[in-house]
């Protein structure tokens, strides 16, 4: 790279660089990056391509290439990631929250009204998206967010705070729900959760972004792929209220198995709803029977 070139010039540059990596999303790494040096969005750095860099910013800008060039994540050197419109602050302390898990926060959302109250619980948190948004997005409502990790939660009430909703989210350091104190037991309006999920076989199957970057914690739960699902299937139905529900996000080919772990724990209805790929993305369960024609 050369003060001569042109930011269109480092971008076809960096692009092939990066796709020589195997990085399929190539062209639009180069784009966040080079925004992030010259604090451009992505639309200003198109109206700027003539524009030369400076030995400084050309520093600045290699030395991220080489990051993402050893596979971390772009929302790792970046330090953010967009979620259902907000801003979250990531790290490698915490997973990476992903589009598909909006799917999640969408069922939860329509299945609480606009004006609900009440508790509600999100299980493993990481670095709480889902427990902030749901907050942002239902203002009467309450929030506990567990995860085992301390070095999770640090990241986790850090965004609460940044997002203006920290008076409203309480975190809670604890395995499953293990530590939620006892006075909480039957009141909850509802359960979530992401938890790890992916099976142990398919480790070296993982893009070397997710695998070799992320929290192994957040990702595998064990030997076995189902175990928080057996867990939380087996204990939430006592924390939740008498109309409450649970609704969880599960991995590819998981929905039925775990549709029918909670028909065994004799919740009272399913549902499993697809993501915008039509995978089936979220299973919930009812302590009620619910209407012939749930939602969507």
């Amino acid at each position: 790279m050369s003060p001569r070139h042109s930011l269109a010039d480092l971008l076809t540059k960096t692009s092939s660089f990066f796709a020589g990596k195997g990085i399929d999303t190539a062209r639009l790494d180069a784009e966040l990056l080079l925004g992030e040096v010259l604090s451009l969005d992505r639309l200003q750095l198109y109206t700027s391509f003539d524009r030369p860099m400076n030995e400084e910013e050309l520093d600045a800008y290699r030395a991220l290439v080489k990051r993402r060039a050893k596979r971390e994540p772009v929302a790792y050197i970046l330090g953010c990631k967009e979620f259902y419109g907000r801003e979250f602050k990531v790290d490698s302390r915490v997973l990476i929250p992903r589009p598909d898990t909006e799917v999640l926060v969408d069922e939860v959302l329509e299945r609480l009204p606009d004006t609900a109250e009440g508790v509600l619980l999100d299980y493993g948190t990481g670095s709480g998206a889902i427990a902030i948004t749901l907050a942002a997005e239902r203002p009467n409502l309450r929030v506990l967010a567990t995860d085992l990790s301390e070095d999770a939660l640090t990241v986790a009430k850090e965004n609460a705070k940044l997002l203006g909703v920290d008076e409203r989210v309480g975190f809670i350091r604890s395995d499953g729900l293990s530590a939620v104190p006892q006075r909480f037991r039957g009141a909850l309006c509802a359960i979530v959760s992401n938890p790890p999920y992916i099976d142990e076989r398919e480790r070296e199957s993982l893009m070397p972004d997710v695998r070799d970057h992320e929290p192994h914690s957040a990702l595998f739960p064990g030997a076995d792929p189902l175990l928080h699902y057996r867990r939380i299937s087996a204990e939430a139905r006592d924390w939740l209220a008498s109309d409450g529900f649970a609704s969880v996000e599960v991995g590819a080919g998981q929905a039925k198995d775990v549709a029918e772990l909670f028909e065994a724990h004799g919740w009272l209805d399913r549902h499993i709803r697809s993501d915008l790929a039509r995978h089936e993305r979220v299973v919930s369960a009812f302590t009620e029977a619910q209407p012939i024609t749930p939602p969507s």
